[in-house]
């Protein structure tokens, strides 16, 4: 994912984990280790979403610091690969999940999800993939390769932007600042589903949950701010700020939505 290294090599520096913990329990209510756009509690009905077993498999695509893919396993009793080209948020996931004594279940790799993934055919019963795919530049090759590895019937899950406004160059910017985002017009992930052989079960609108996390995230950085600007430096914590500020005024503003999406692959 070309362009997002330097974005995400910050959010993961070992140096700053400590505070960004501190913010984001203040920020999500029952923390998972999560730095997205959804609540844990949101994560929770989606996961129902997939129907899961103890026998299924699920593969996490950028998974972060792995928190999400180790909820999904304990609350569905799957078990589950996580991916991410980050290796320090690899070392985190790995970590957390010998911390949580569930590492025999989740399995975390250090892989570039935006290229072709190392598993076979119909590996996995769920594909989910959280707040990332505007980050891969070819959405039907991606999609494609996650069909791939879907069992017949399996089900993908994934979140994104859906532009439902107008947005202004400045504001794309500020809104895009990880380096390459893809924004896409409404209608544009049925499409792309359908052309990449996978079928639209459900498509919901979270935009107010993205609202509400962007607030909290920049009412809880000012309380930190001092601390911030010593660790982070004065010129990233004004970005990251203004990132987060912009955020919640597309979404407050209805012009840049929040989605997510559920397909299943055809038998």
């Amino acid at each position: 994912m070309s362009g997002s290294h330097e974005f995400y090599q910050d959010r993961y520096e070992p140096g700053l984990q400590n505070v960004r913990a501190a913010i984001y329990r203040e920020i999500y209510d029952d923390f998972i280790e999560q730095s997205s756009w959804l609540s844990t509690a949101t994560y929770d009905r989606l996961f129902s979403w997939l129907e899961l077993d103890a026998d299924s498999h699920v593969l996490d695509v950028a998974c972060g610091g792995g928190g999400p893919a180790i909820r999904l396993v304990f609350t569905a009793g799957c078990s589950a690969i996580g991916i991410d080209n980050n290796a320090d948020a690899i070392s985190r996931a790995v970590a957390l999940s010998y911390r949580q004594n569930i590492a025999e279940r989740v399995r975390f790799e250090c892989r570039d999800g935006d290229q072709a993934l190392p598993f076979g055919p119909e590996t996995f019963d769920a594909v989910v993939c959280f707040d990332a795919i505007p980050l891969f530049g070819d959405r039907l090759r991606i999609l494609g390769e996650w069909r791939r590895v879907l069992k017949p019937q399996g089900r993908l899950l994934y979140t994104g932007p859906v532009m439902t406004g107008p947005i202004s160059n400045l504001e794309i910017a500020e809104r895009t600042n990880q380096g390459r985002f893809v924004l896409v017009p409404p209608g544009y992930d049925a499409s792309v589903l359908a052309d990449a052989g996978l079928q639209l079960i459900r498509a919901e609108d979270v935009t107010q949950q993205l609202a509400e996390i962007a607030e909290k995230h920049c009412a809880v950085r000012l309380k930190y701010a001092e601390l911030l600007r010593e660790r982070e430096g004065a010129a990233v914590f004004e970005k990251e700020n203004r990132y987060r500020e912009v955020a919640e005024c597309l979404a407050r503003e209805r012009r840049l939505s929040h989605y997510a999406f559920l397909a299943c692959k055809p038998r």
